[in-house]
């Protein structure tokens, strides 16, 4: 009976700790233009190399349209966690982001924690952690360089 009790209470504990997940809202605000839709991609460590570059790596995505001027997308069960988000308006729906010729994005984007960043931003600008049930982040969209379309 002892080792029972031991075994139960050997799962309860796992299921405390390793068995948490939590939900992610992201909300895009005063988006300039209607055009296009957001791309959002949710990154963990193991997929950080393809920050803003490669939606691929991510871990989770998600494209949402873009009303009122404004978005918002729901990650759900997401384990606890390191994360980061980048996002992208694509303005001309071709699915990535486009950039002018010395590689700086023309389309509007952001990460999560609104970090200027000197440079393209990295998985470690955006990292935040995932720790409670219910997690809200607001991104702001950056327009870097105007493309003329």
């Amino acid at each position: 009976m002892k080792k029972f009790k031991s075994l139960i209470a050997g799962i309860f504990l796992t299921t405390l700790v390793f068995g948490q997940t939590g939900t992610l809202k992201i909300v895009i605000p005063n988006i300039p233009t209607e055009k296009g839709n957001i791309k959002v991609a949710l990154y963990n460590k193991a997929g950080s190399k393809g920050f803003l570059k490669d939606l691929s790596l991510s871990y989770r995505k998600k494209e949402v349209a873009i009303i009122n001027n404004q978005a918002s997308v729901v990650f759900y069960n997401i384990p606890y966690g390191t994360y980061a988000v980048s996002l992208f308006q694509d303005e001309n729906n071709n699915g990535e982001i486009d950039r002018a010729p010395i590689g700086f994005p023309v389309e509007p984007y952001g990460i999560s924690g609104n970090k200027n960043t000197i440079g393209p931003p990295s998985f470690n600008d955006g990292k935040f952690i995932l720790k409670t049930k219910n997690v809200s982040l607001k991104i702001i969209l950056k327009t870097y360089l105007k493309r003329n379309f």
